[in-house]
Parts: C-alpha cells; sequence; structure tokens
C-alpha cells in the first residue's frame, strides 16, 4: 500500500480505490459516508488526473470510467440501491464533466 502512494499515478489509483469501498459502505447505509464526502474524493481525483504533474495512467482513467459507469448503472435499475443515488445524489447525473474519462474508457475497450 505504501508503494501505491508514490507518485501521481499511484496517489490517483488509491483515491479510486477509496471512493469504490466509499460507494459500497454508502450504498449499505453507513452514515459516516456522505454525498459531501464522495464528491470530494470525485473532485480531487479529477483535479489529479487533470493536473499538469500527473502522468497519464490510461489504466486509472479506465478504473475511474468504470466506477462512474457503475454510479450511472445504479442511478438507473431502480429499487432501493437507485433510491439512495436519486434524492441524495444530483450530482451524479451530471456525468458530462468527466465525460473524457469515459470516453478514454470506451477507446481502450472497442
Amino acid at each position: 500500500m505504501a508503494n501505491a502512494t508514490r507518485g501521481s499515478g499511484g496517489l490517483v489509483m488509491l483515491f479510486i480505490e477509496i471512493i469504490n469501498k466509499y460507494l459500497y459502505f454508502f450504498e449499505k447505509g453507513n452514515n459516516q459516508i456522505t454525498v459531501n464526502t464522495i464528491q470530494d474524493l470525485m473532485e480531487l481525483i479529477t483535479t489529479e488526473m487533470q493536473s499538469d504533474n500527473a502522468a497519464t495512467d490510461s489504466a486509472a482513467e479506465a478504473f475511474f470510467a468504470s466506477t462512474l459507469r457503475y454510479i450511472q448503472f445504479q442511478k438507473q435499475k431502480g429499487g432501493a440501491v437507485s433510491e439512495k443515488y436519486e434524492p441524495n445524489v444530483s450530482f451524479f447525473v451530471d456525468l458530462g464533466r468527466f465525460e473524457s474519462f469515459l470516453e478514454t474508457e470506451n477507446k481502450l475497450f472497442r
């Protein structure tokens, strides 16, 4: 784990791992994981990935795009989990801000 934080690419991967864990606990109803926490982490990941200091890491971009697709899927599938996202997580609707990551992911898997 210590090696994962060396360099900005490893740090971004670590943040993406963390947001995936946060999403799991958010869906399970853990009230310590708030919408603001998830939003702040998404912004941090985006900022780190777009910074001039960060080397482009296609694996991190694909992983983040997969996380965004998962969020989108959870919102669309309906049921109890979708309800957790709908009223609280309005910022997830605007995935256009993360469109470049989704486009990169689509190019990788064609």
